[in-house]
């Protein structure tokens, strides 16, 4: 068996071995606490590995992280050793003077370019790919391997990291291997590699990258607008709110005094009809709860934990003056996540509907064409854009947020529903009232 022969078995093994660390590490990082705590629970065989690895985290993840860099740079200077061997006599045997000329130089850019693809794909792309979606099969097969190459590397991992930390004091910073976290354009990478490979399904992606998001939002991006809130006068007539509260069909409703500016609770539509039923006449004053009030600033992670904690299902969105804003409610803040959810109670939601006081509501993703050949005043089409949310995106160069309003003309179109960055619900109107269907 010849040198090129072993050279090529090393750099497989070597290659193999970084893969495999990297998918593994991935796997046992993502064995948190609740997962942990299911595997305590099953009596799994392998609870008692993962928790030794508390003990000494840092030399555990240090010894698979070192281990993992040196695989990578053998198999990478064998592929390269590799490379060049093949790649060279193609230019050097080329009847083409210039690059007979610059053989070598050109050999090797070639081979690092083949060799940076190869390690990059095979030794942590992919690994890492898979160590994330199959994260508990490779962690709890791993695991008992990768403590006994701790065991093994425990002293020159102990002399790697002391060196390290005196070469980092300076900048008051000390290497810690266990502190070792997945960024977001890395789990953005996996995801992507994963979609491709097969391995995660598009609804999964949506669905992570929904929660990266997620953290960036503000209730005024998420409530339901005050124009489109439906409450009730706790002065008004007793009859009048019962129609109100039974019409609108939600399970939740505030209540104002002479003012939406001016909310003094909420009211659960079960306490009002257990009531209704029970008695003759009705009056929500007894019925009301404590409502709670986020400012309009304030991101919706925070707000769904607090919302969890005090185990509220509603919030009143408030201004820097205290005036309502709009509502965020539980189902607001999980459309976010997971997309708009639908209700088989409520009928079909049709592209357009006529309110009552001659104002339309229509859907962003209706067609502009649709909307063209529907409604008396057209508005401008364009290759640009093929919906409604289009038409607003590319006229205002933005996504709007629940309540805003765009004027084209003598039309306004006020967003009343977004998910999102998607503008869901339009209320559309003319100011003289003459925006109408076409008579057919």
């Amino acid at each position: 068996m010849d040198s090129q022969l072993y050279e090529i078995i090393f750099f497989i093994i070597f290659l193999i071995l970084a893969g495999y660390l990297s998918a593994a590490e991935i796997a046992i990082a993502s064995f948190g606490s609740q997962k942990l705590e299911e595997l305590r629970e099953k009596n799994d065989k392998t609870f008692p590995l993962f928790e030794s690895i508390k003990q000494d985290a840092n030399a555990f993840f240090g010894t698979i992280q070192i281990s993992t860099n040196i695989s990578l740079i053998a198999a990478s200077v064998l592929a390269f050793i590799i490379a060049i061997r093949l790649i060279n006599p193609l230019f050097t045997d080329s009847e083409i003077p210039i690059l007979n000329q610059y053989s070598k130089l050109l050999s090797v850019i070639i081979a690092i370019v083949a060799v940076s693809f190869l390690t990059m794909v095979f030794g942590i792309l992919i690994p890492k790919v898979l160590g994330f979606k199959y994260a508990e099969p490779i962690g709890k097969t791993s695991i008992r391997s990768l403590i006994l190459l701790t065991a093994l590397f425990k002293y020159p991992v102990r002399l790697v990291t002391y060196i390290s930390n005196i070469l980092l004091i300076p900048f008051k910073e000390k290497t810690n291997f266990s502190q070792t976290r997945i960024s977001e354009d890395e789990i953005r990478i996996l995801i992507s590699e994963g979609v491709k490979s097969g391995s995660i399904n598009e609804t999964e992606k949506e669905i992570i990258e929904n929660i990266f998001e997620f953290n960036d939002l503000k209730a005024n991006e998420v409530m339901v607008p005050r124009t489109e809130m439906v409450a009730v006068d706790i002065n008004d007539d007793d009859q009048e709110n019962a129609k109100r509260i039974i019409k609108s069909g939600h399970s939740l409703i505030p209540v104002f005094e002479g003012s939406l500016d001016n909310i003094i609770g909420v009211i659960h539509t079960k306490d009002y009809m257990r009531s209704f039923v029970e008695a003759v006449s009705v009056s929500i004053k007894g019925l009301i709860r404590p409502a709670y009030f986020i400012p309009e600033t304030k991101l919706i992670s925070g707000v769904l934990k607090e919302m969890q904690k005090r185990g509220e299902r509603i919030a009143i969105v408030t201004d820097e003056y205290g005036g309502t804003e709009g509502i965020i409610t539980m189902e607001d803040i999980l459309e976010e996540i997971v997309g708009e959810l639908k209700d088989n109670t409520k009928m079909e939601v049709k592209e357009f509907t006529r309110l009552p006081d001659g104002k339309y509501y229509i859907l962003g993703s209706m067609s502009i064409d649709d909307f063209n050949e529907s409604f008396t005043m057209p508005v401008a089409t364009s290759e640009e854009y093929n919906t409604v949310a289009g038409f607003i995106a590319d006229r205002t160069g933005k996504i709007l947020n629940s309540g805003e309003v765009y004027k084209y003309e003598n039309l306004t179109f006020e967003l009343i529903k977004k998910i999102r960055q998607k503008m869901v619900q339009f209320r559309v109107y003319s100011d003289d009232g003459s925006f109408g269907e076409k008579k057919l």
